[in-house]
């Protein structure tokens, strides 16, 4: 499957407000390095998130940006509005870079401190541009099982969940880098993924933004351990071990939904 720019929202995690309707991720290292040179000025409502990044310039750029530096838990650490051309500003502890038009920062009421949510903007072909074939969104394997991507850091749960797929036929990828999830979707594409968001709420998260925006076709199981994540709306959410219970069931009915889907 080619490699799309995916767009995700930015939301407050407070009040649901919406800040960026249509945030463009750059979580390459060409599309972190070629950011907004060339794509002229930034439209009200649109941003580039640089991720993972902690730095900015404005060189080659011909009018100011609001940048916002943000942690790995979504707080934002720094604001910086109206970064003109030809500066640099850097904040070593931010994860996530957010470049937006001059003047979003006031608009939408982003400060220091806040927390930030992401959602994902499923992305769409241009009118009339072909559609992909059914065979090219699933990429079901050759021999007709289910691949499933299991992105958790709990070797027990990895364990446990590996030998309850394994015996019912299904073919296991497992990743304890929930970064690194959306990179091995696109490498080797399952039919679902199951991620883990207990040790890591923020890389859950962004996993779950990044393969919903450049991979909308393929569903995702979160499993938890204590308090549910927020962010999961629209999503299938399970409490960790009682998934285990259901977890080649939920696997099969995902899969099934998603090939009914296209």
């Amino acid at each position: 499957m080619p490699r799309r720019a995916g767009e995700v929202v930015l939301r407050s995690e407070d009040d649901g407000r919406v800040l960026s309707e249509r945030c463009v991720l750059a979580d390459t290292l060409w599309r972190r390095v070629r950011g907004l040179i060339g794509r002229g000025e930034l439209e009200p409502g649109e941003g580039i998130v640089l991720r993972p990044s902690w730095s900015v310039h404005t060189f080659f750029l011909r009018r100011p940006i609001d940048v916002v530096f943000v942690d790995a838990d979504q707080i934002v650490l720094k604001v910086v509005p109206g970064l003109r051309p030809w500066r640099w500003s850097t904040c070593h502890e931010a994860r996530d870079v957010i470049e937006l038009r001059a003047g979003e920062c006031a608009r939408t009421g982003i400060v220091e401190g806040q927390r930030l949510a992401w959602a994902a903007r499923k992305w769409r072909p241009p009118e009339g541009a072909p559609q992909a074939p059914v065979e090219a969104q699933t990429a079901p394997s050759s021999n007709g099982t289910i691949r499933v991507l299991l992105g958790t850091e709990d070797d027990r749960f990895l364990r446990l969940a590996r030998f309850l797929l394994t015996r019912h036929q299904v073919e296991v990828e497992s990743t304890k880098r929930l970064a690194k999830a959306a990179d091995l979707v696109e490498r080797h594409p399952p039919n679902v993924v199951v991620l883990d968001a207990t040790d890591s709420l923020a890389d859950a998260a962004r996993a779950v933004a990044a393969i919903e925006a450049l991979h909308p076709e393929v569903p995702i199981l979160v499993v938890y351990d204590g308090e549910p994540p927020r962010w999961t709306t629209g999503l299938k959410v399970t409490e960790k071990w009682e998934a285990l219970e259901t977890l080649t069931d939920d696997v099969q009915a995902l899969a099934d939904d998603a090939r009914a889907w296209n």
